[in-house]
């Protein structure tokens, strides 16, 4: 169980609002919600009772409270000495990244990034858009490894490093036989949306240019891989990146989109880190790799 999910929880009761708590957490109203349901998800039980007039805890939620309580000052506690620990062992770098990003990306910059800075460790967290974007606000990671939003970068330094296409996902022995998928052809189709946080980059294709695409969207919380094996089984469609998807051995149809769809992949620094040495030679090392194998930043 995430103890940032708790402390959100925690933090709404005492405001009594998903709004209120959002915009002191530095979440979006939207991401806070995505976090509420994803707890009682994991718990099994509803914690919240939402209403017009703002939000509650449920009898059961009533029940839990010091346990939740317990869990979050545990977990606080823990990553303070955590912090004074990592203090005296020398220096760390706090890095987040997606999971397609740590798979397919980020070993070969951290390889390169060792030869430059030996004496750097790396504490590598793979979380969604929303929550590295507030804790690189927060300072509780030096920079993340993302796709750009606008809206959750809003007040932090953005480096773009590359133009990461978007691409259907469709069974080997689907009926269509294009060199682009269009978009429109989603409509009213089972959609395997992706781990959390890729809707991000994904909802937009449905109404951009003036599109009003709906498709039956199931959201899950599976990786690349798994989005892939089930498609290969007939179970849906689905968009992934071409940095994904270009070493996948499944029996799937990979088809760019159309219209085109990209998302700028690049990282984002608080800026009290910006100028800091490590973070400076990791943004270097991206970059290399980012224009050797992939042409960089458009």
């Amino acid at each position: 169980m995430d103890s940032k999910k708790v402390t959100a929880l925690l933090t709404a009761i005492d405001r009594g609002s998903l709004t209120a708590a959002a915009a002191e957490l530095g979440y979006t109203q939207s991401g806070l919600t995505h976090m509420m349901n994803s707890l009682e998800d994991e718990l099994g039980v509803s914690l919240l009772i939402r209403s017009k007039g703002g939000v509650r805890l449920s009898p059961t939620g009533q029940e839990l409270l010091p346990k939740l309580k317990g869990f979050a000052d545990a977990a606080a506690a823990l990553e303070r000495e955590a912090d004074q620990l990592r203090l005296k062992t020398g220096s760390t770098l706090r890095l987040g990244s997606f999971s397609s990003i740590a798979r397919h990306w980020i070993p070969d910059i951290l390889s390169a990034f060792r030869l430059l800075c030996p004496d750097t460790q790396v504490s590598l967290t793979v979380n969604d858009m929303n929550e590295m974007a507030t804790a690189v606000r927060n300072e509780e990671l030096d920079c993340a490894m993302v796709s750009y939003q606008p809206e959750l970068c809003q007040g932090l330094t953005w480096i773009p490093l590359m133009e990461d296409e978007l691409v259907a996902i469709l069974p080997a022995d689907c009926d269509f036989d294009g060199d682009a998928y269009p978009v429109e052809l989603f409509e009213g189709t089972d959609f395997l949306m992706p781990s959390l946080g890729f809707e991000l980059d994904i909802l937009p294709i449905f109404t951009a240019n003036g599109l009003k695409v709906a498709p039956n969207i199931l959201r899950t919380n599976l990786d690349d891989a798994s989005i892939a094996s089930m498609v290969e089984h007939g179970l849906g469609v689905s968009v992934l990146s071409r940095l994904v998807t270009k070493d996948m051995q499944f029996n799937i149809k990979t088809l760019p989109l159309e219209p085109r769809c990209h998302r700028s992949l690049g990282i984002l620094i608080n800026e009290r880190s910006a100028n800091d040495r490590s973070i400076r030679r990791l943004v270097s090392c991206s970059k290399e790799l980012a224009e050797k194998k992939y042409g960089g930043a458009q």
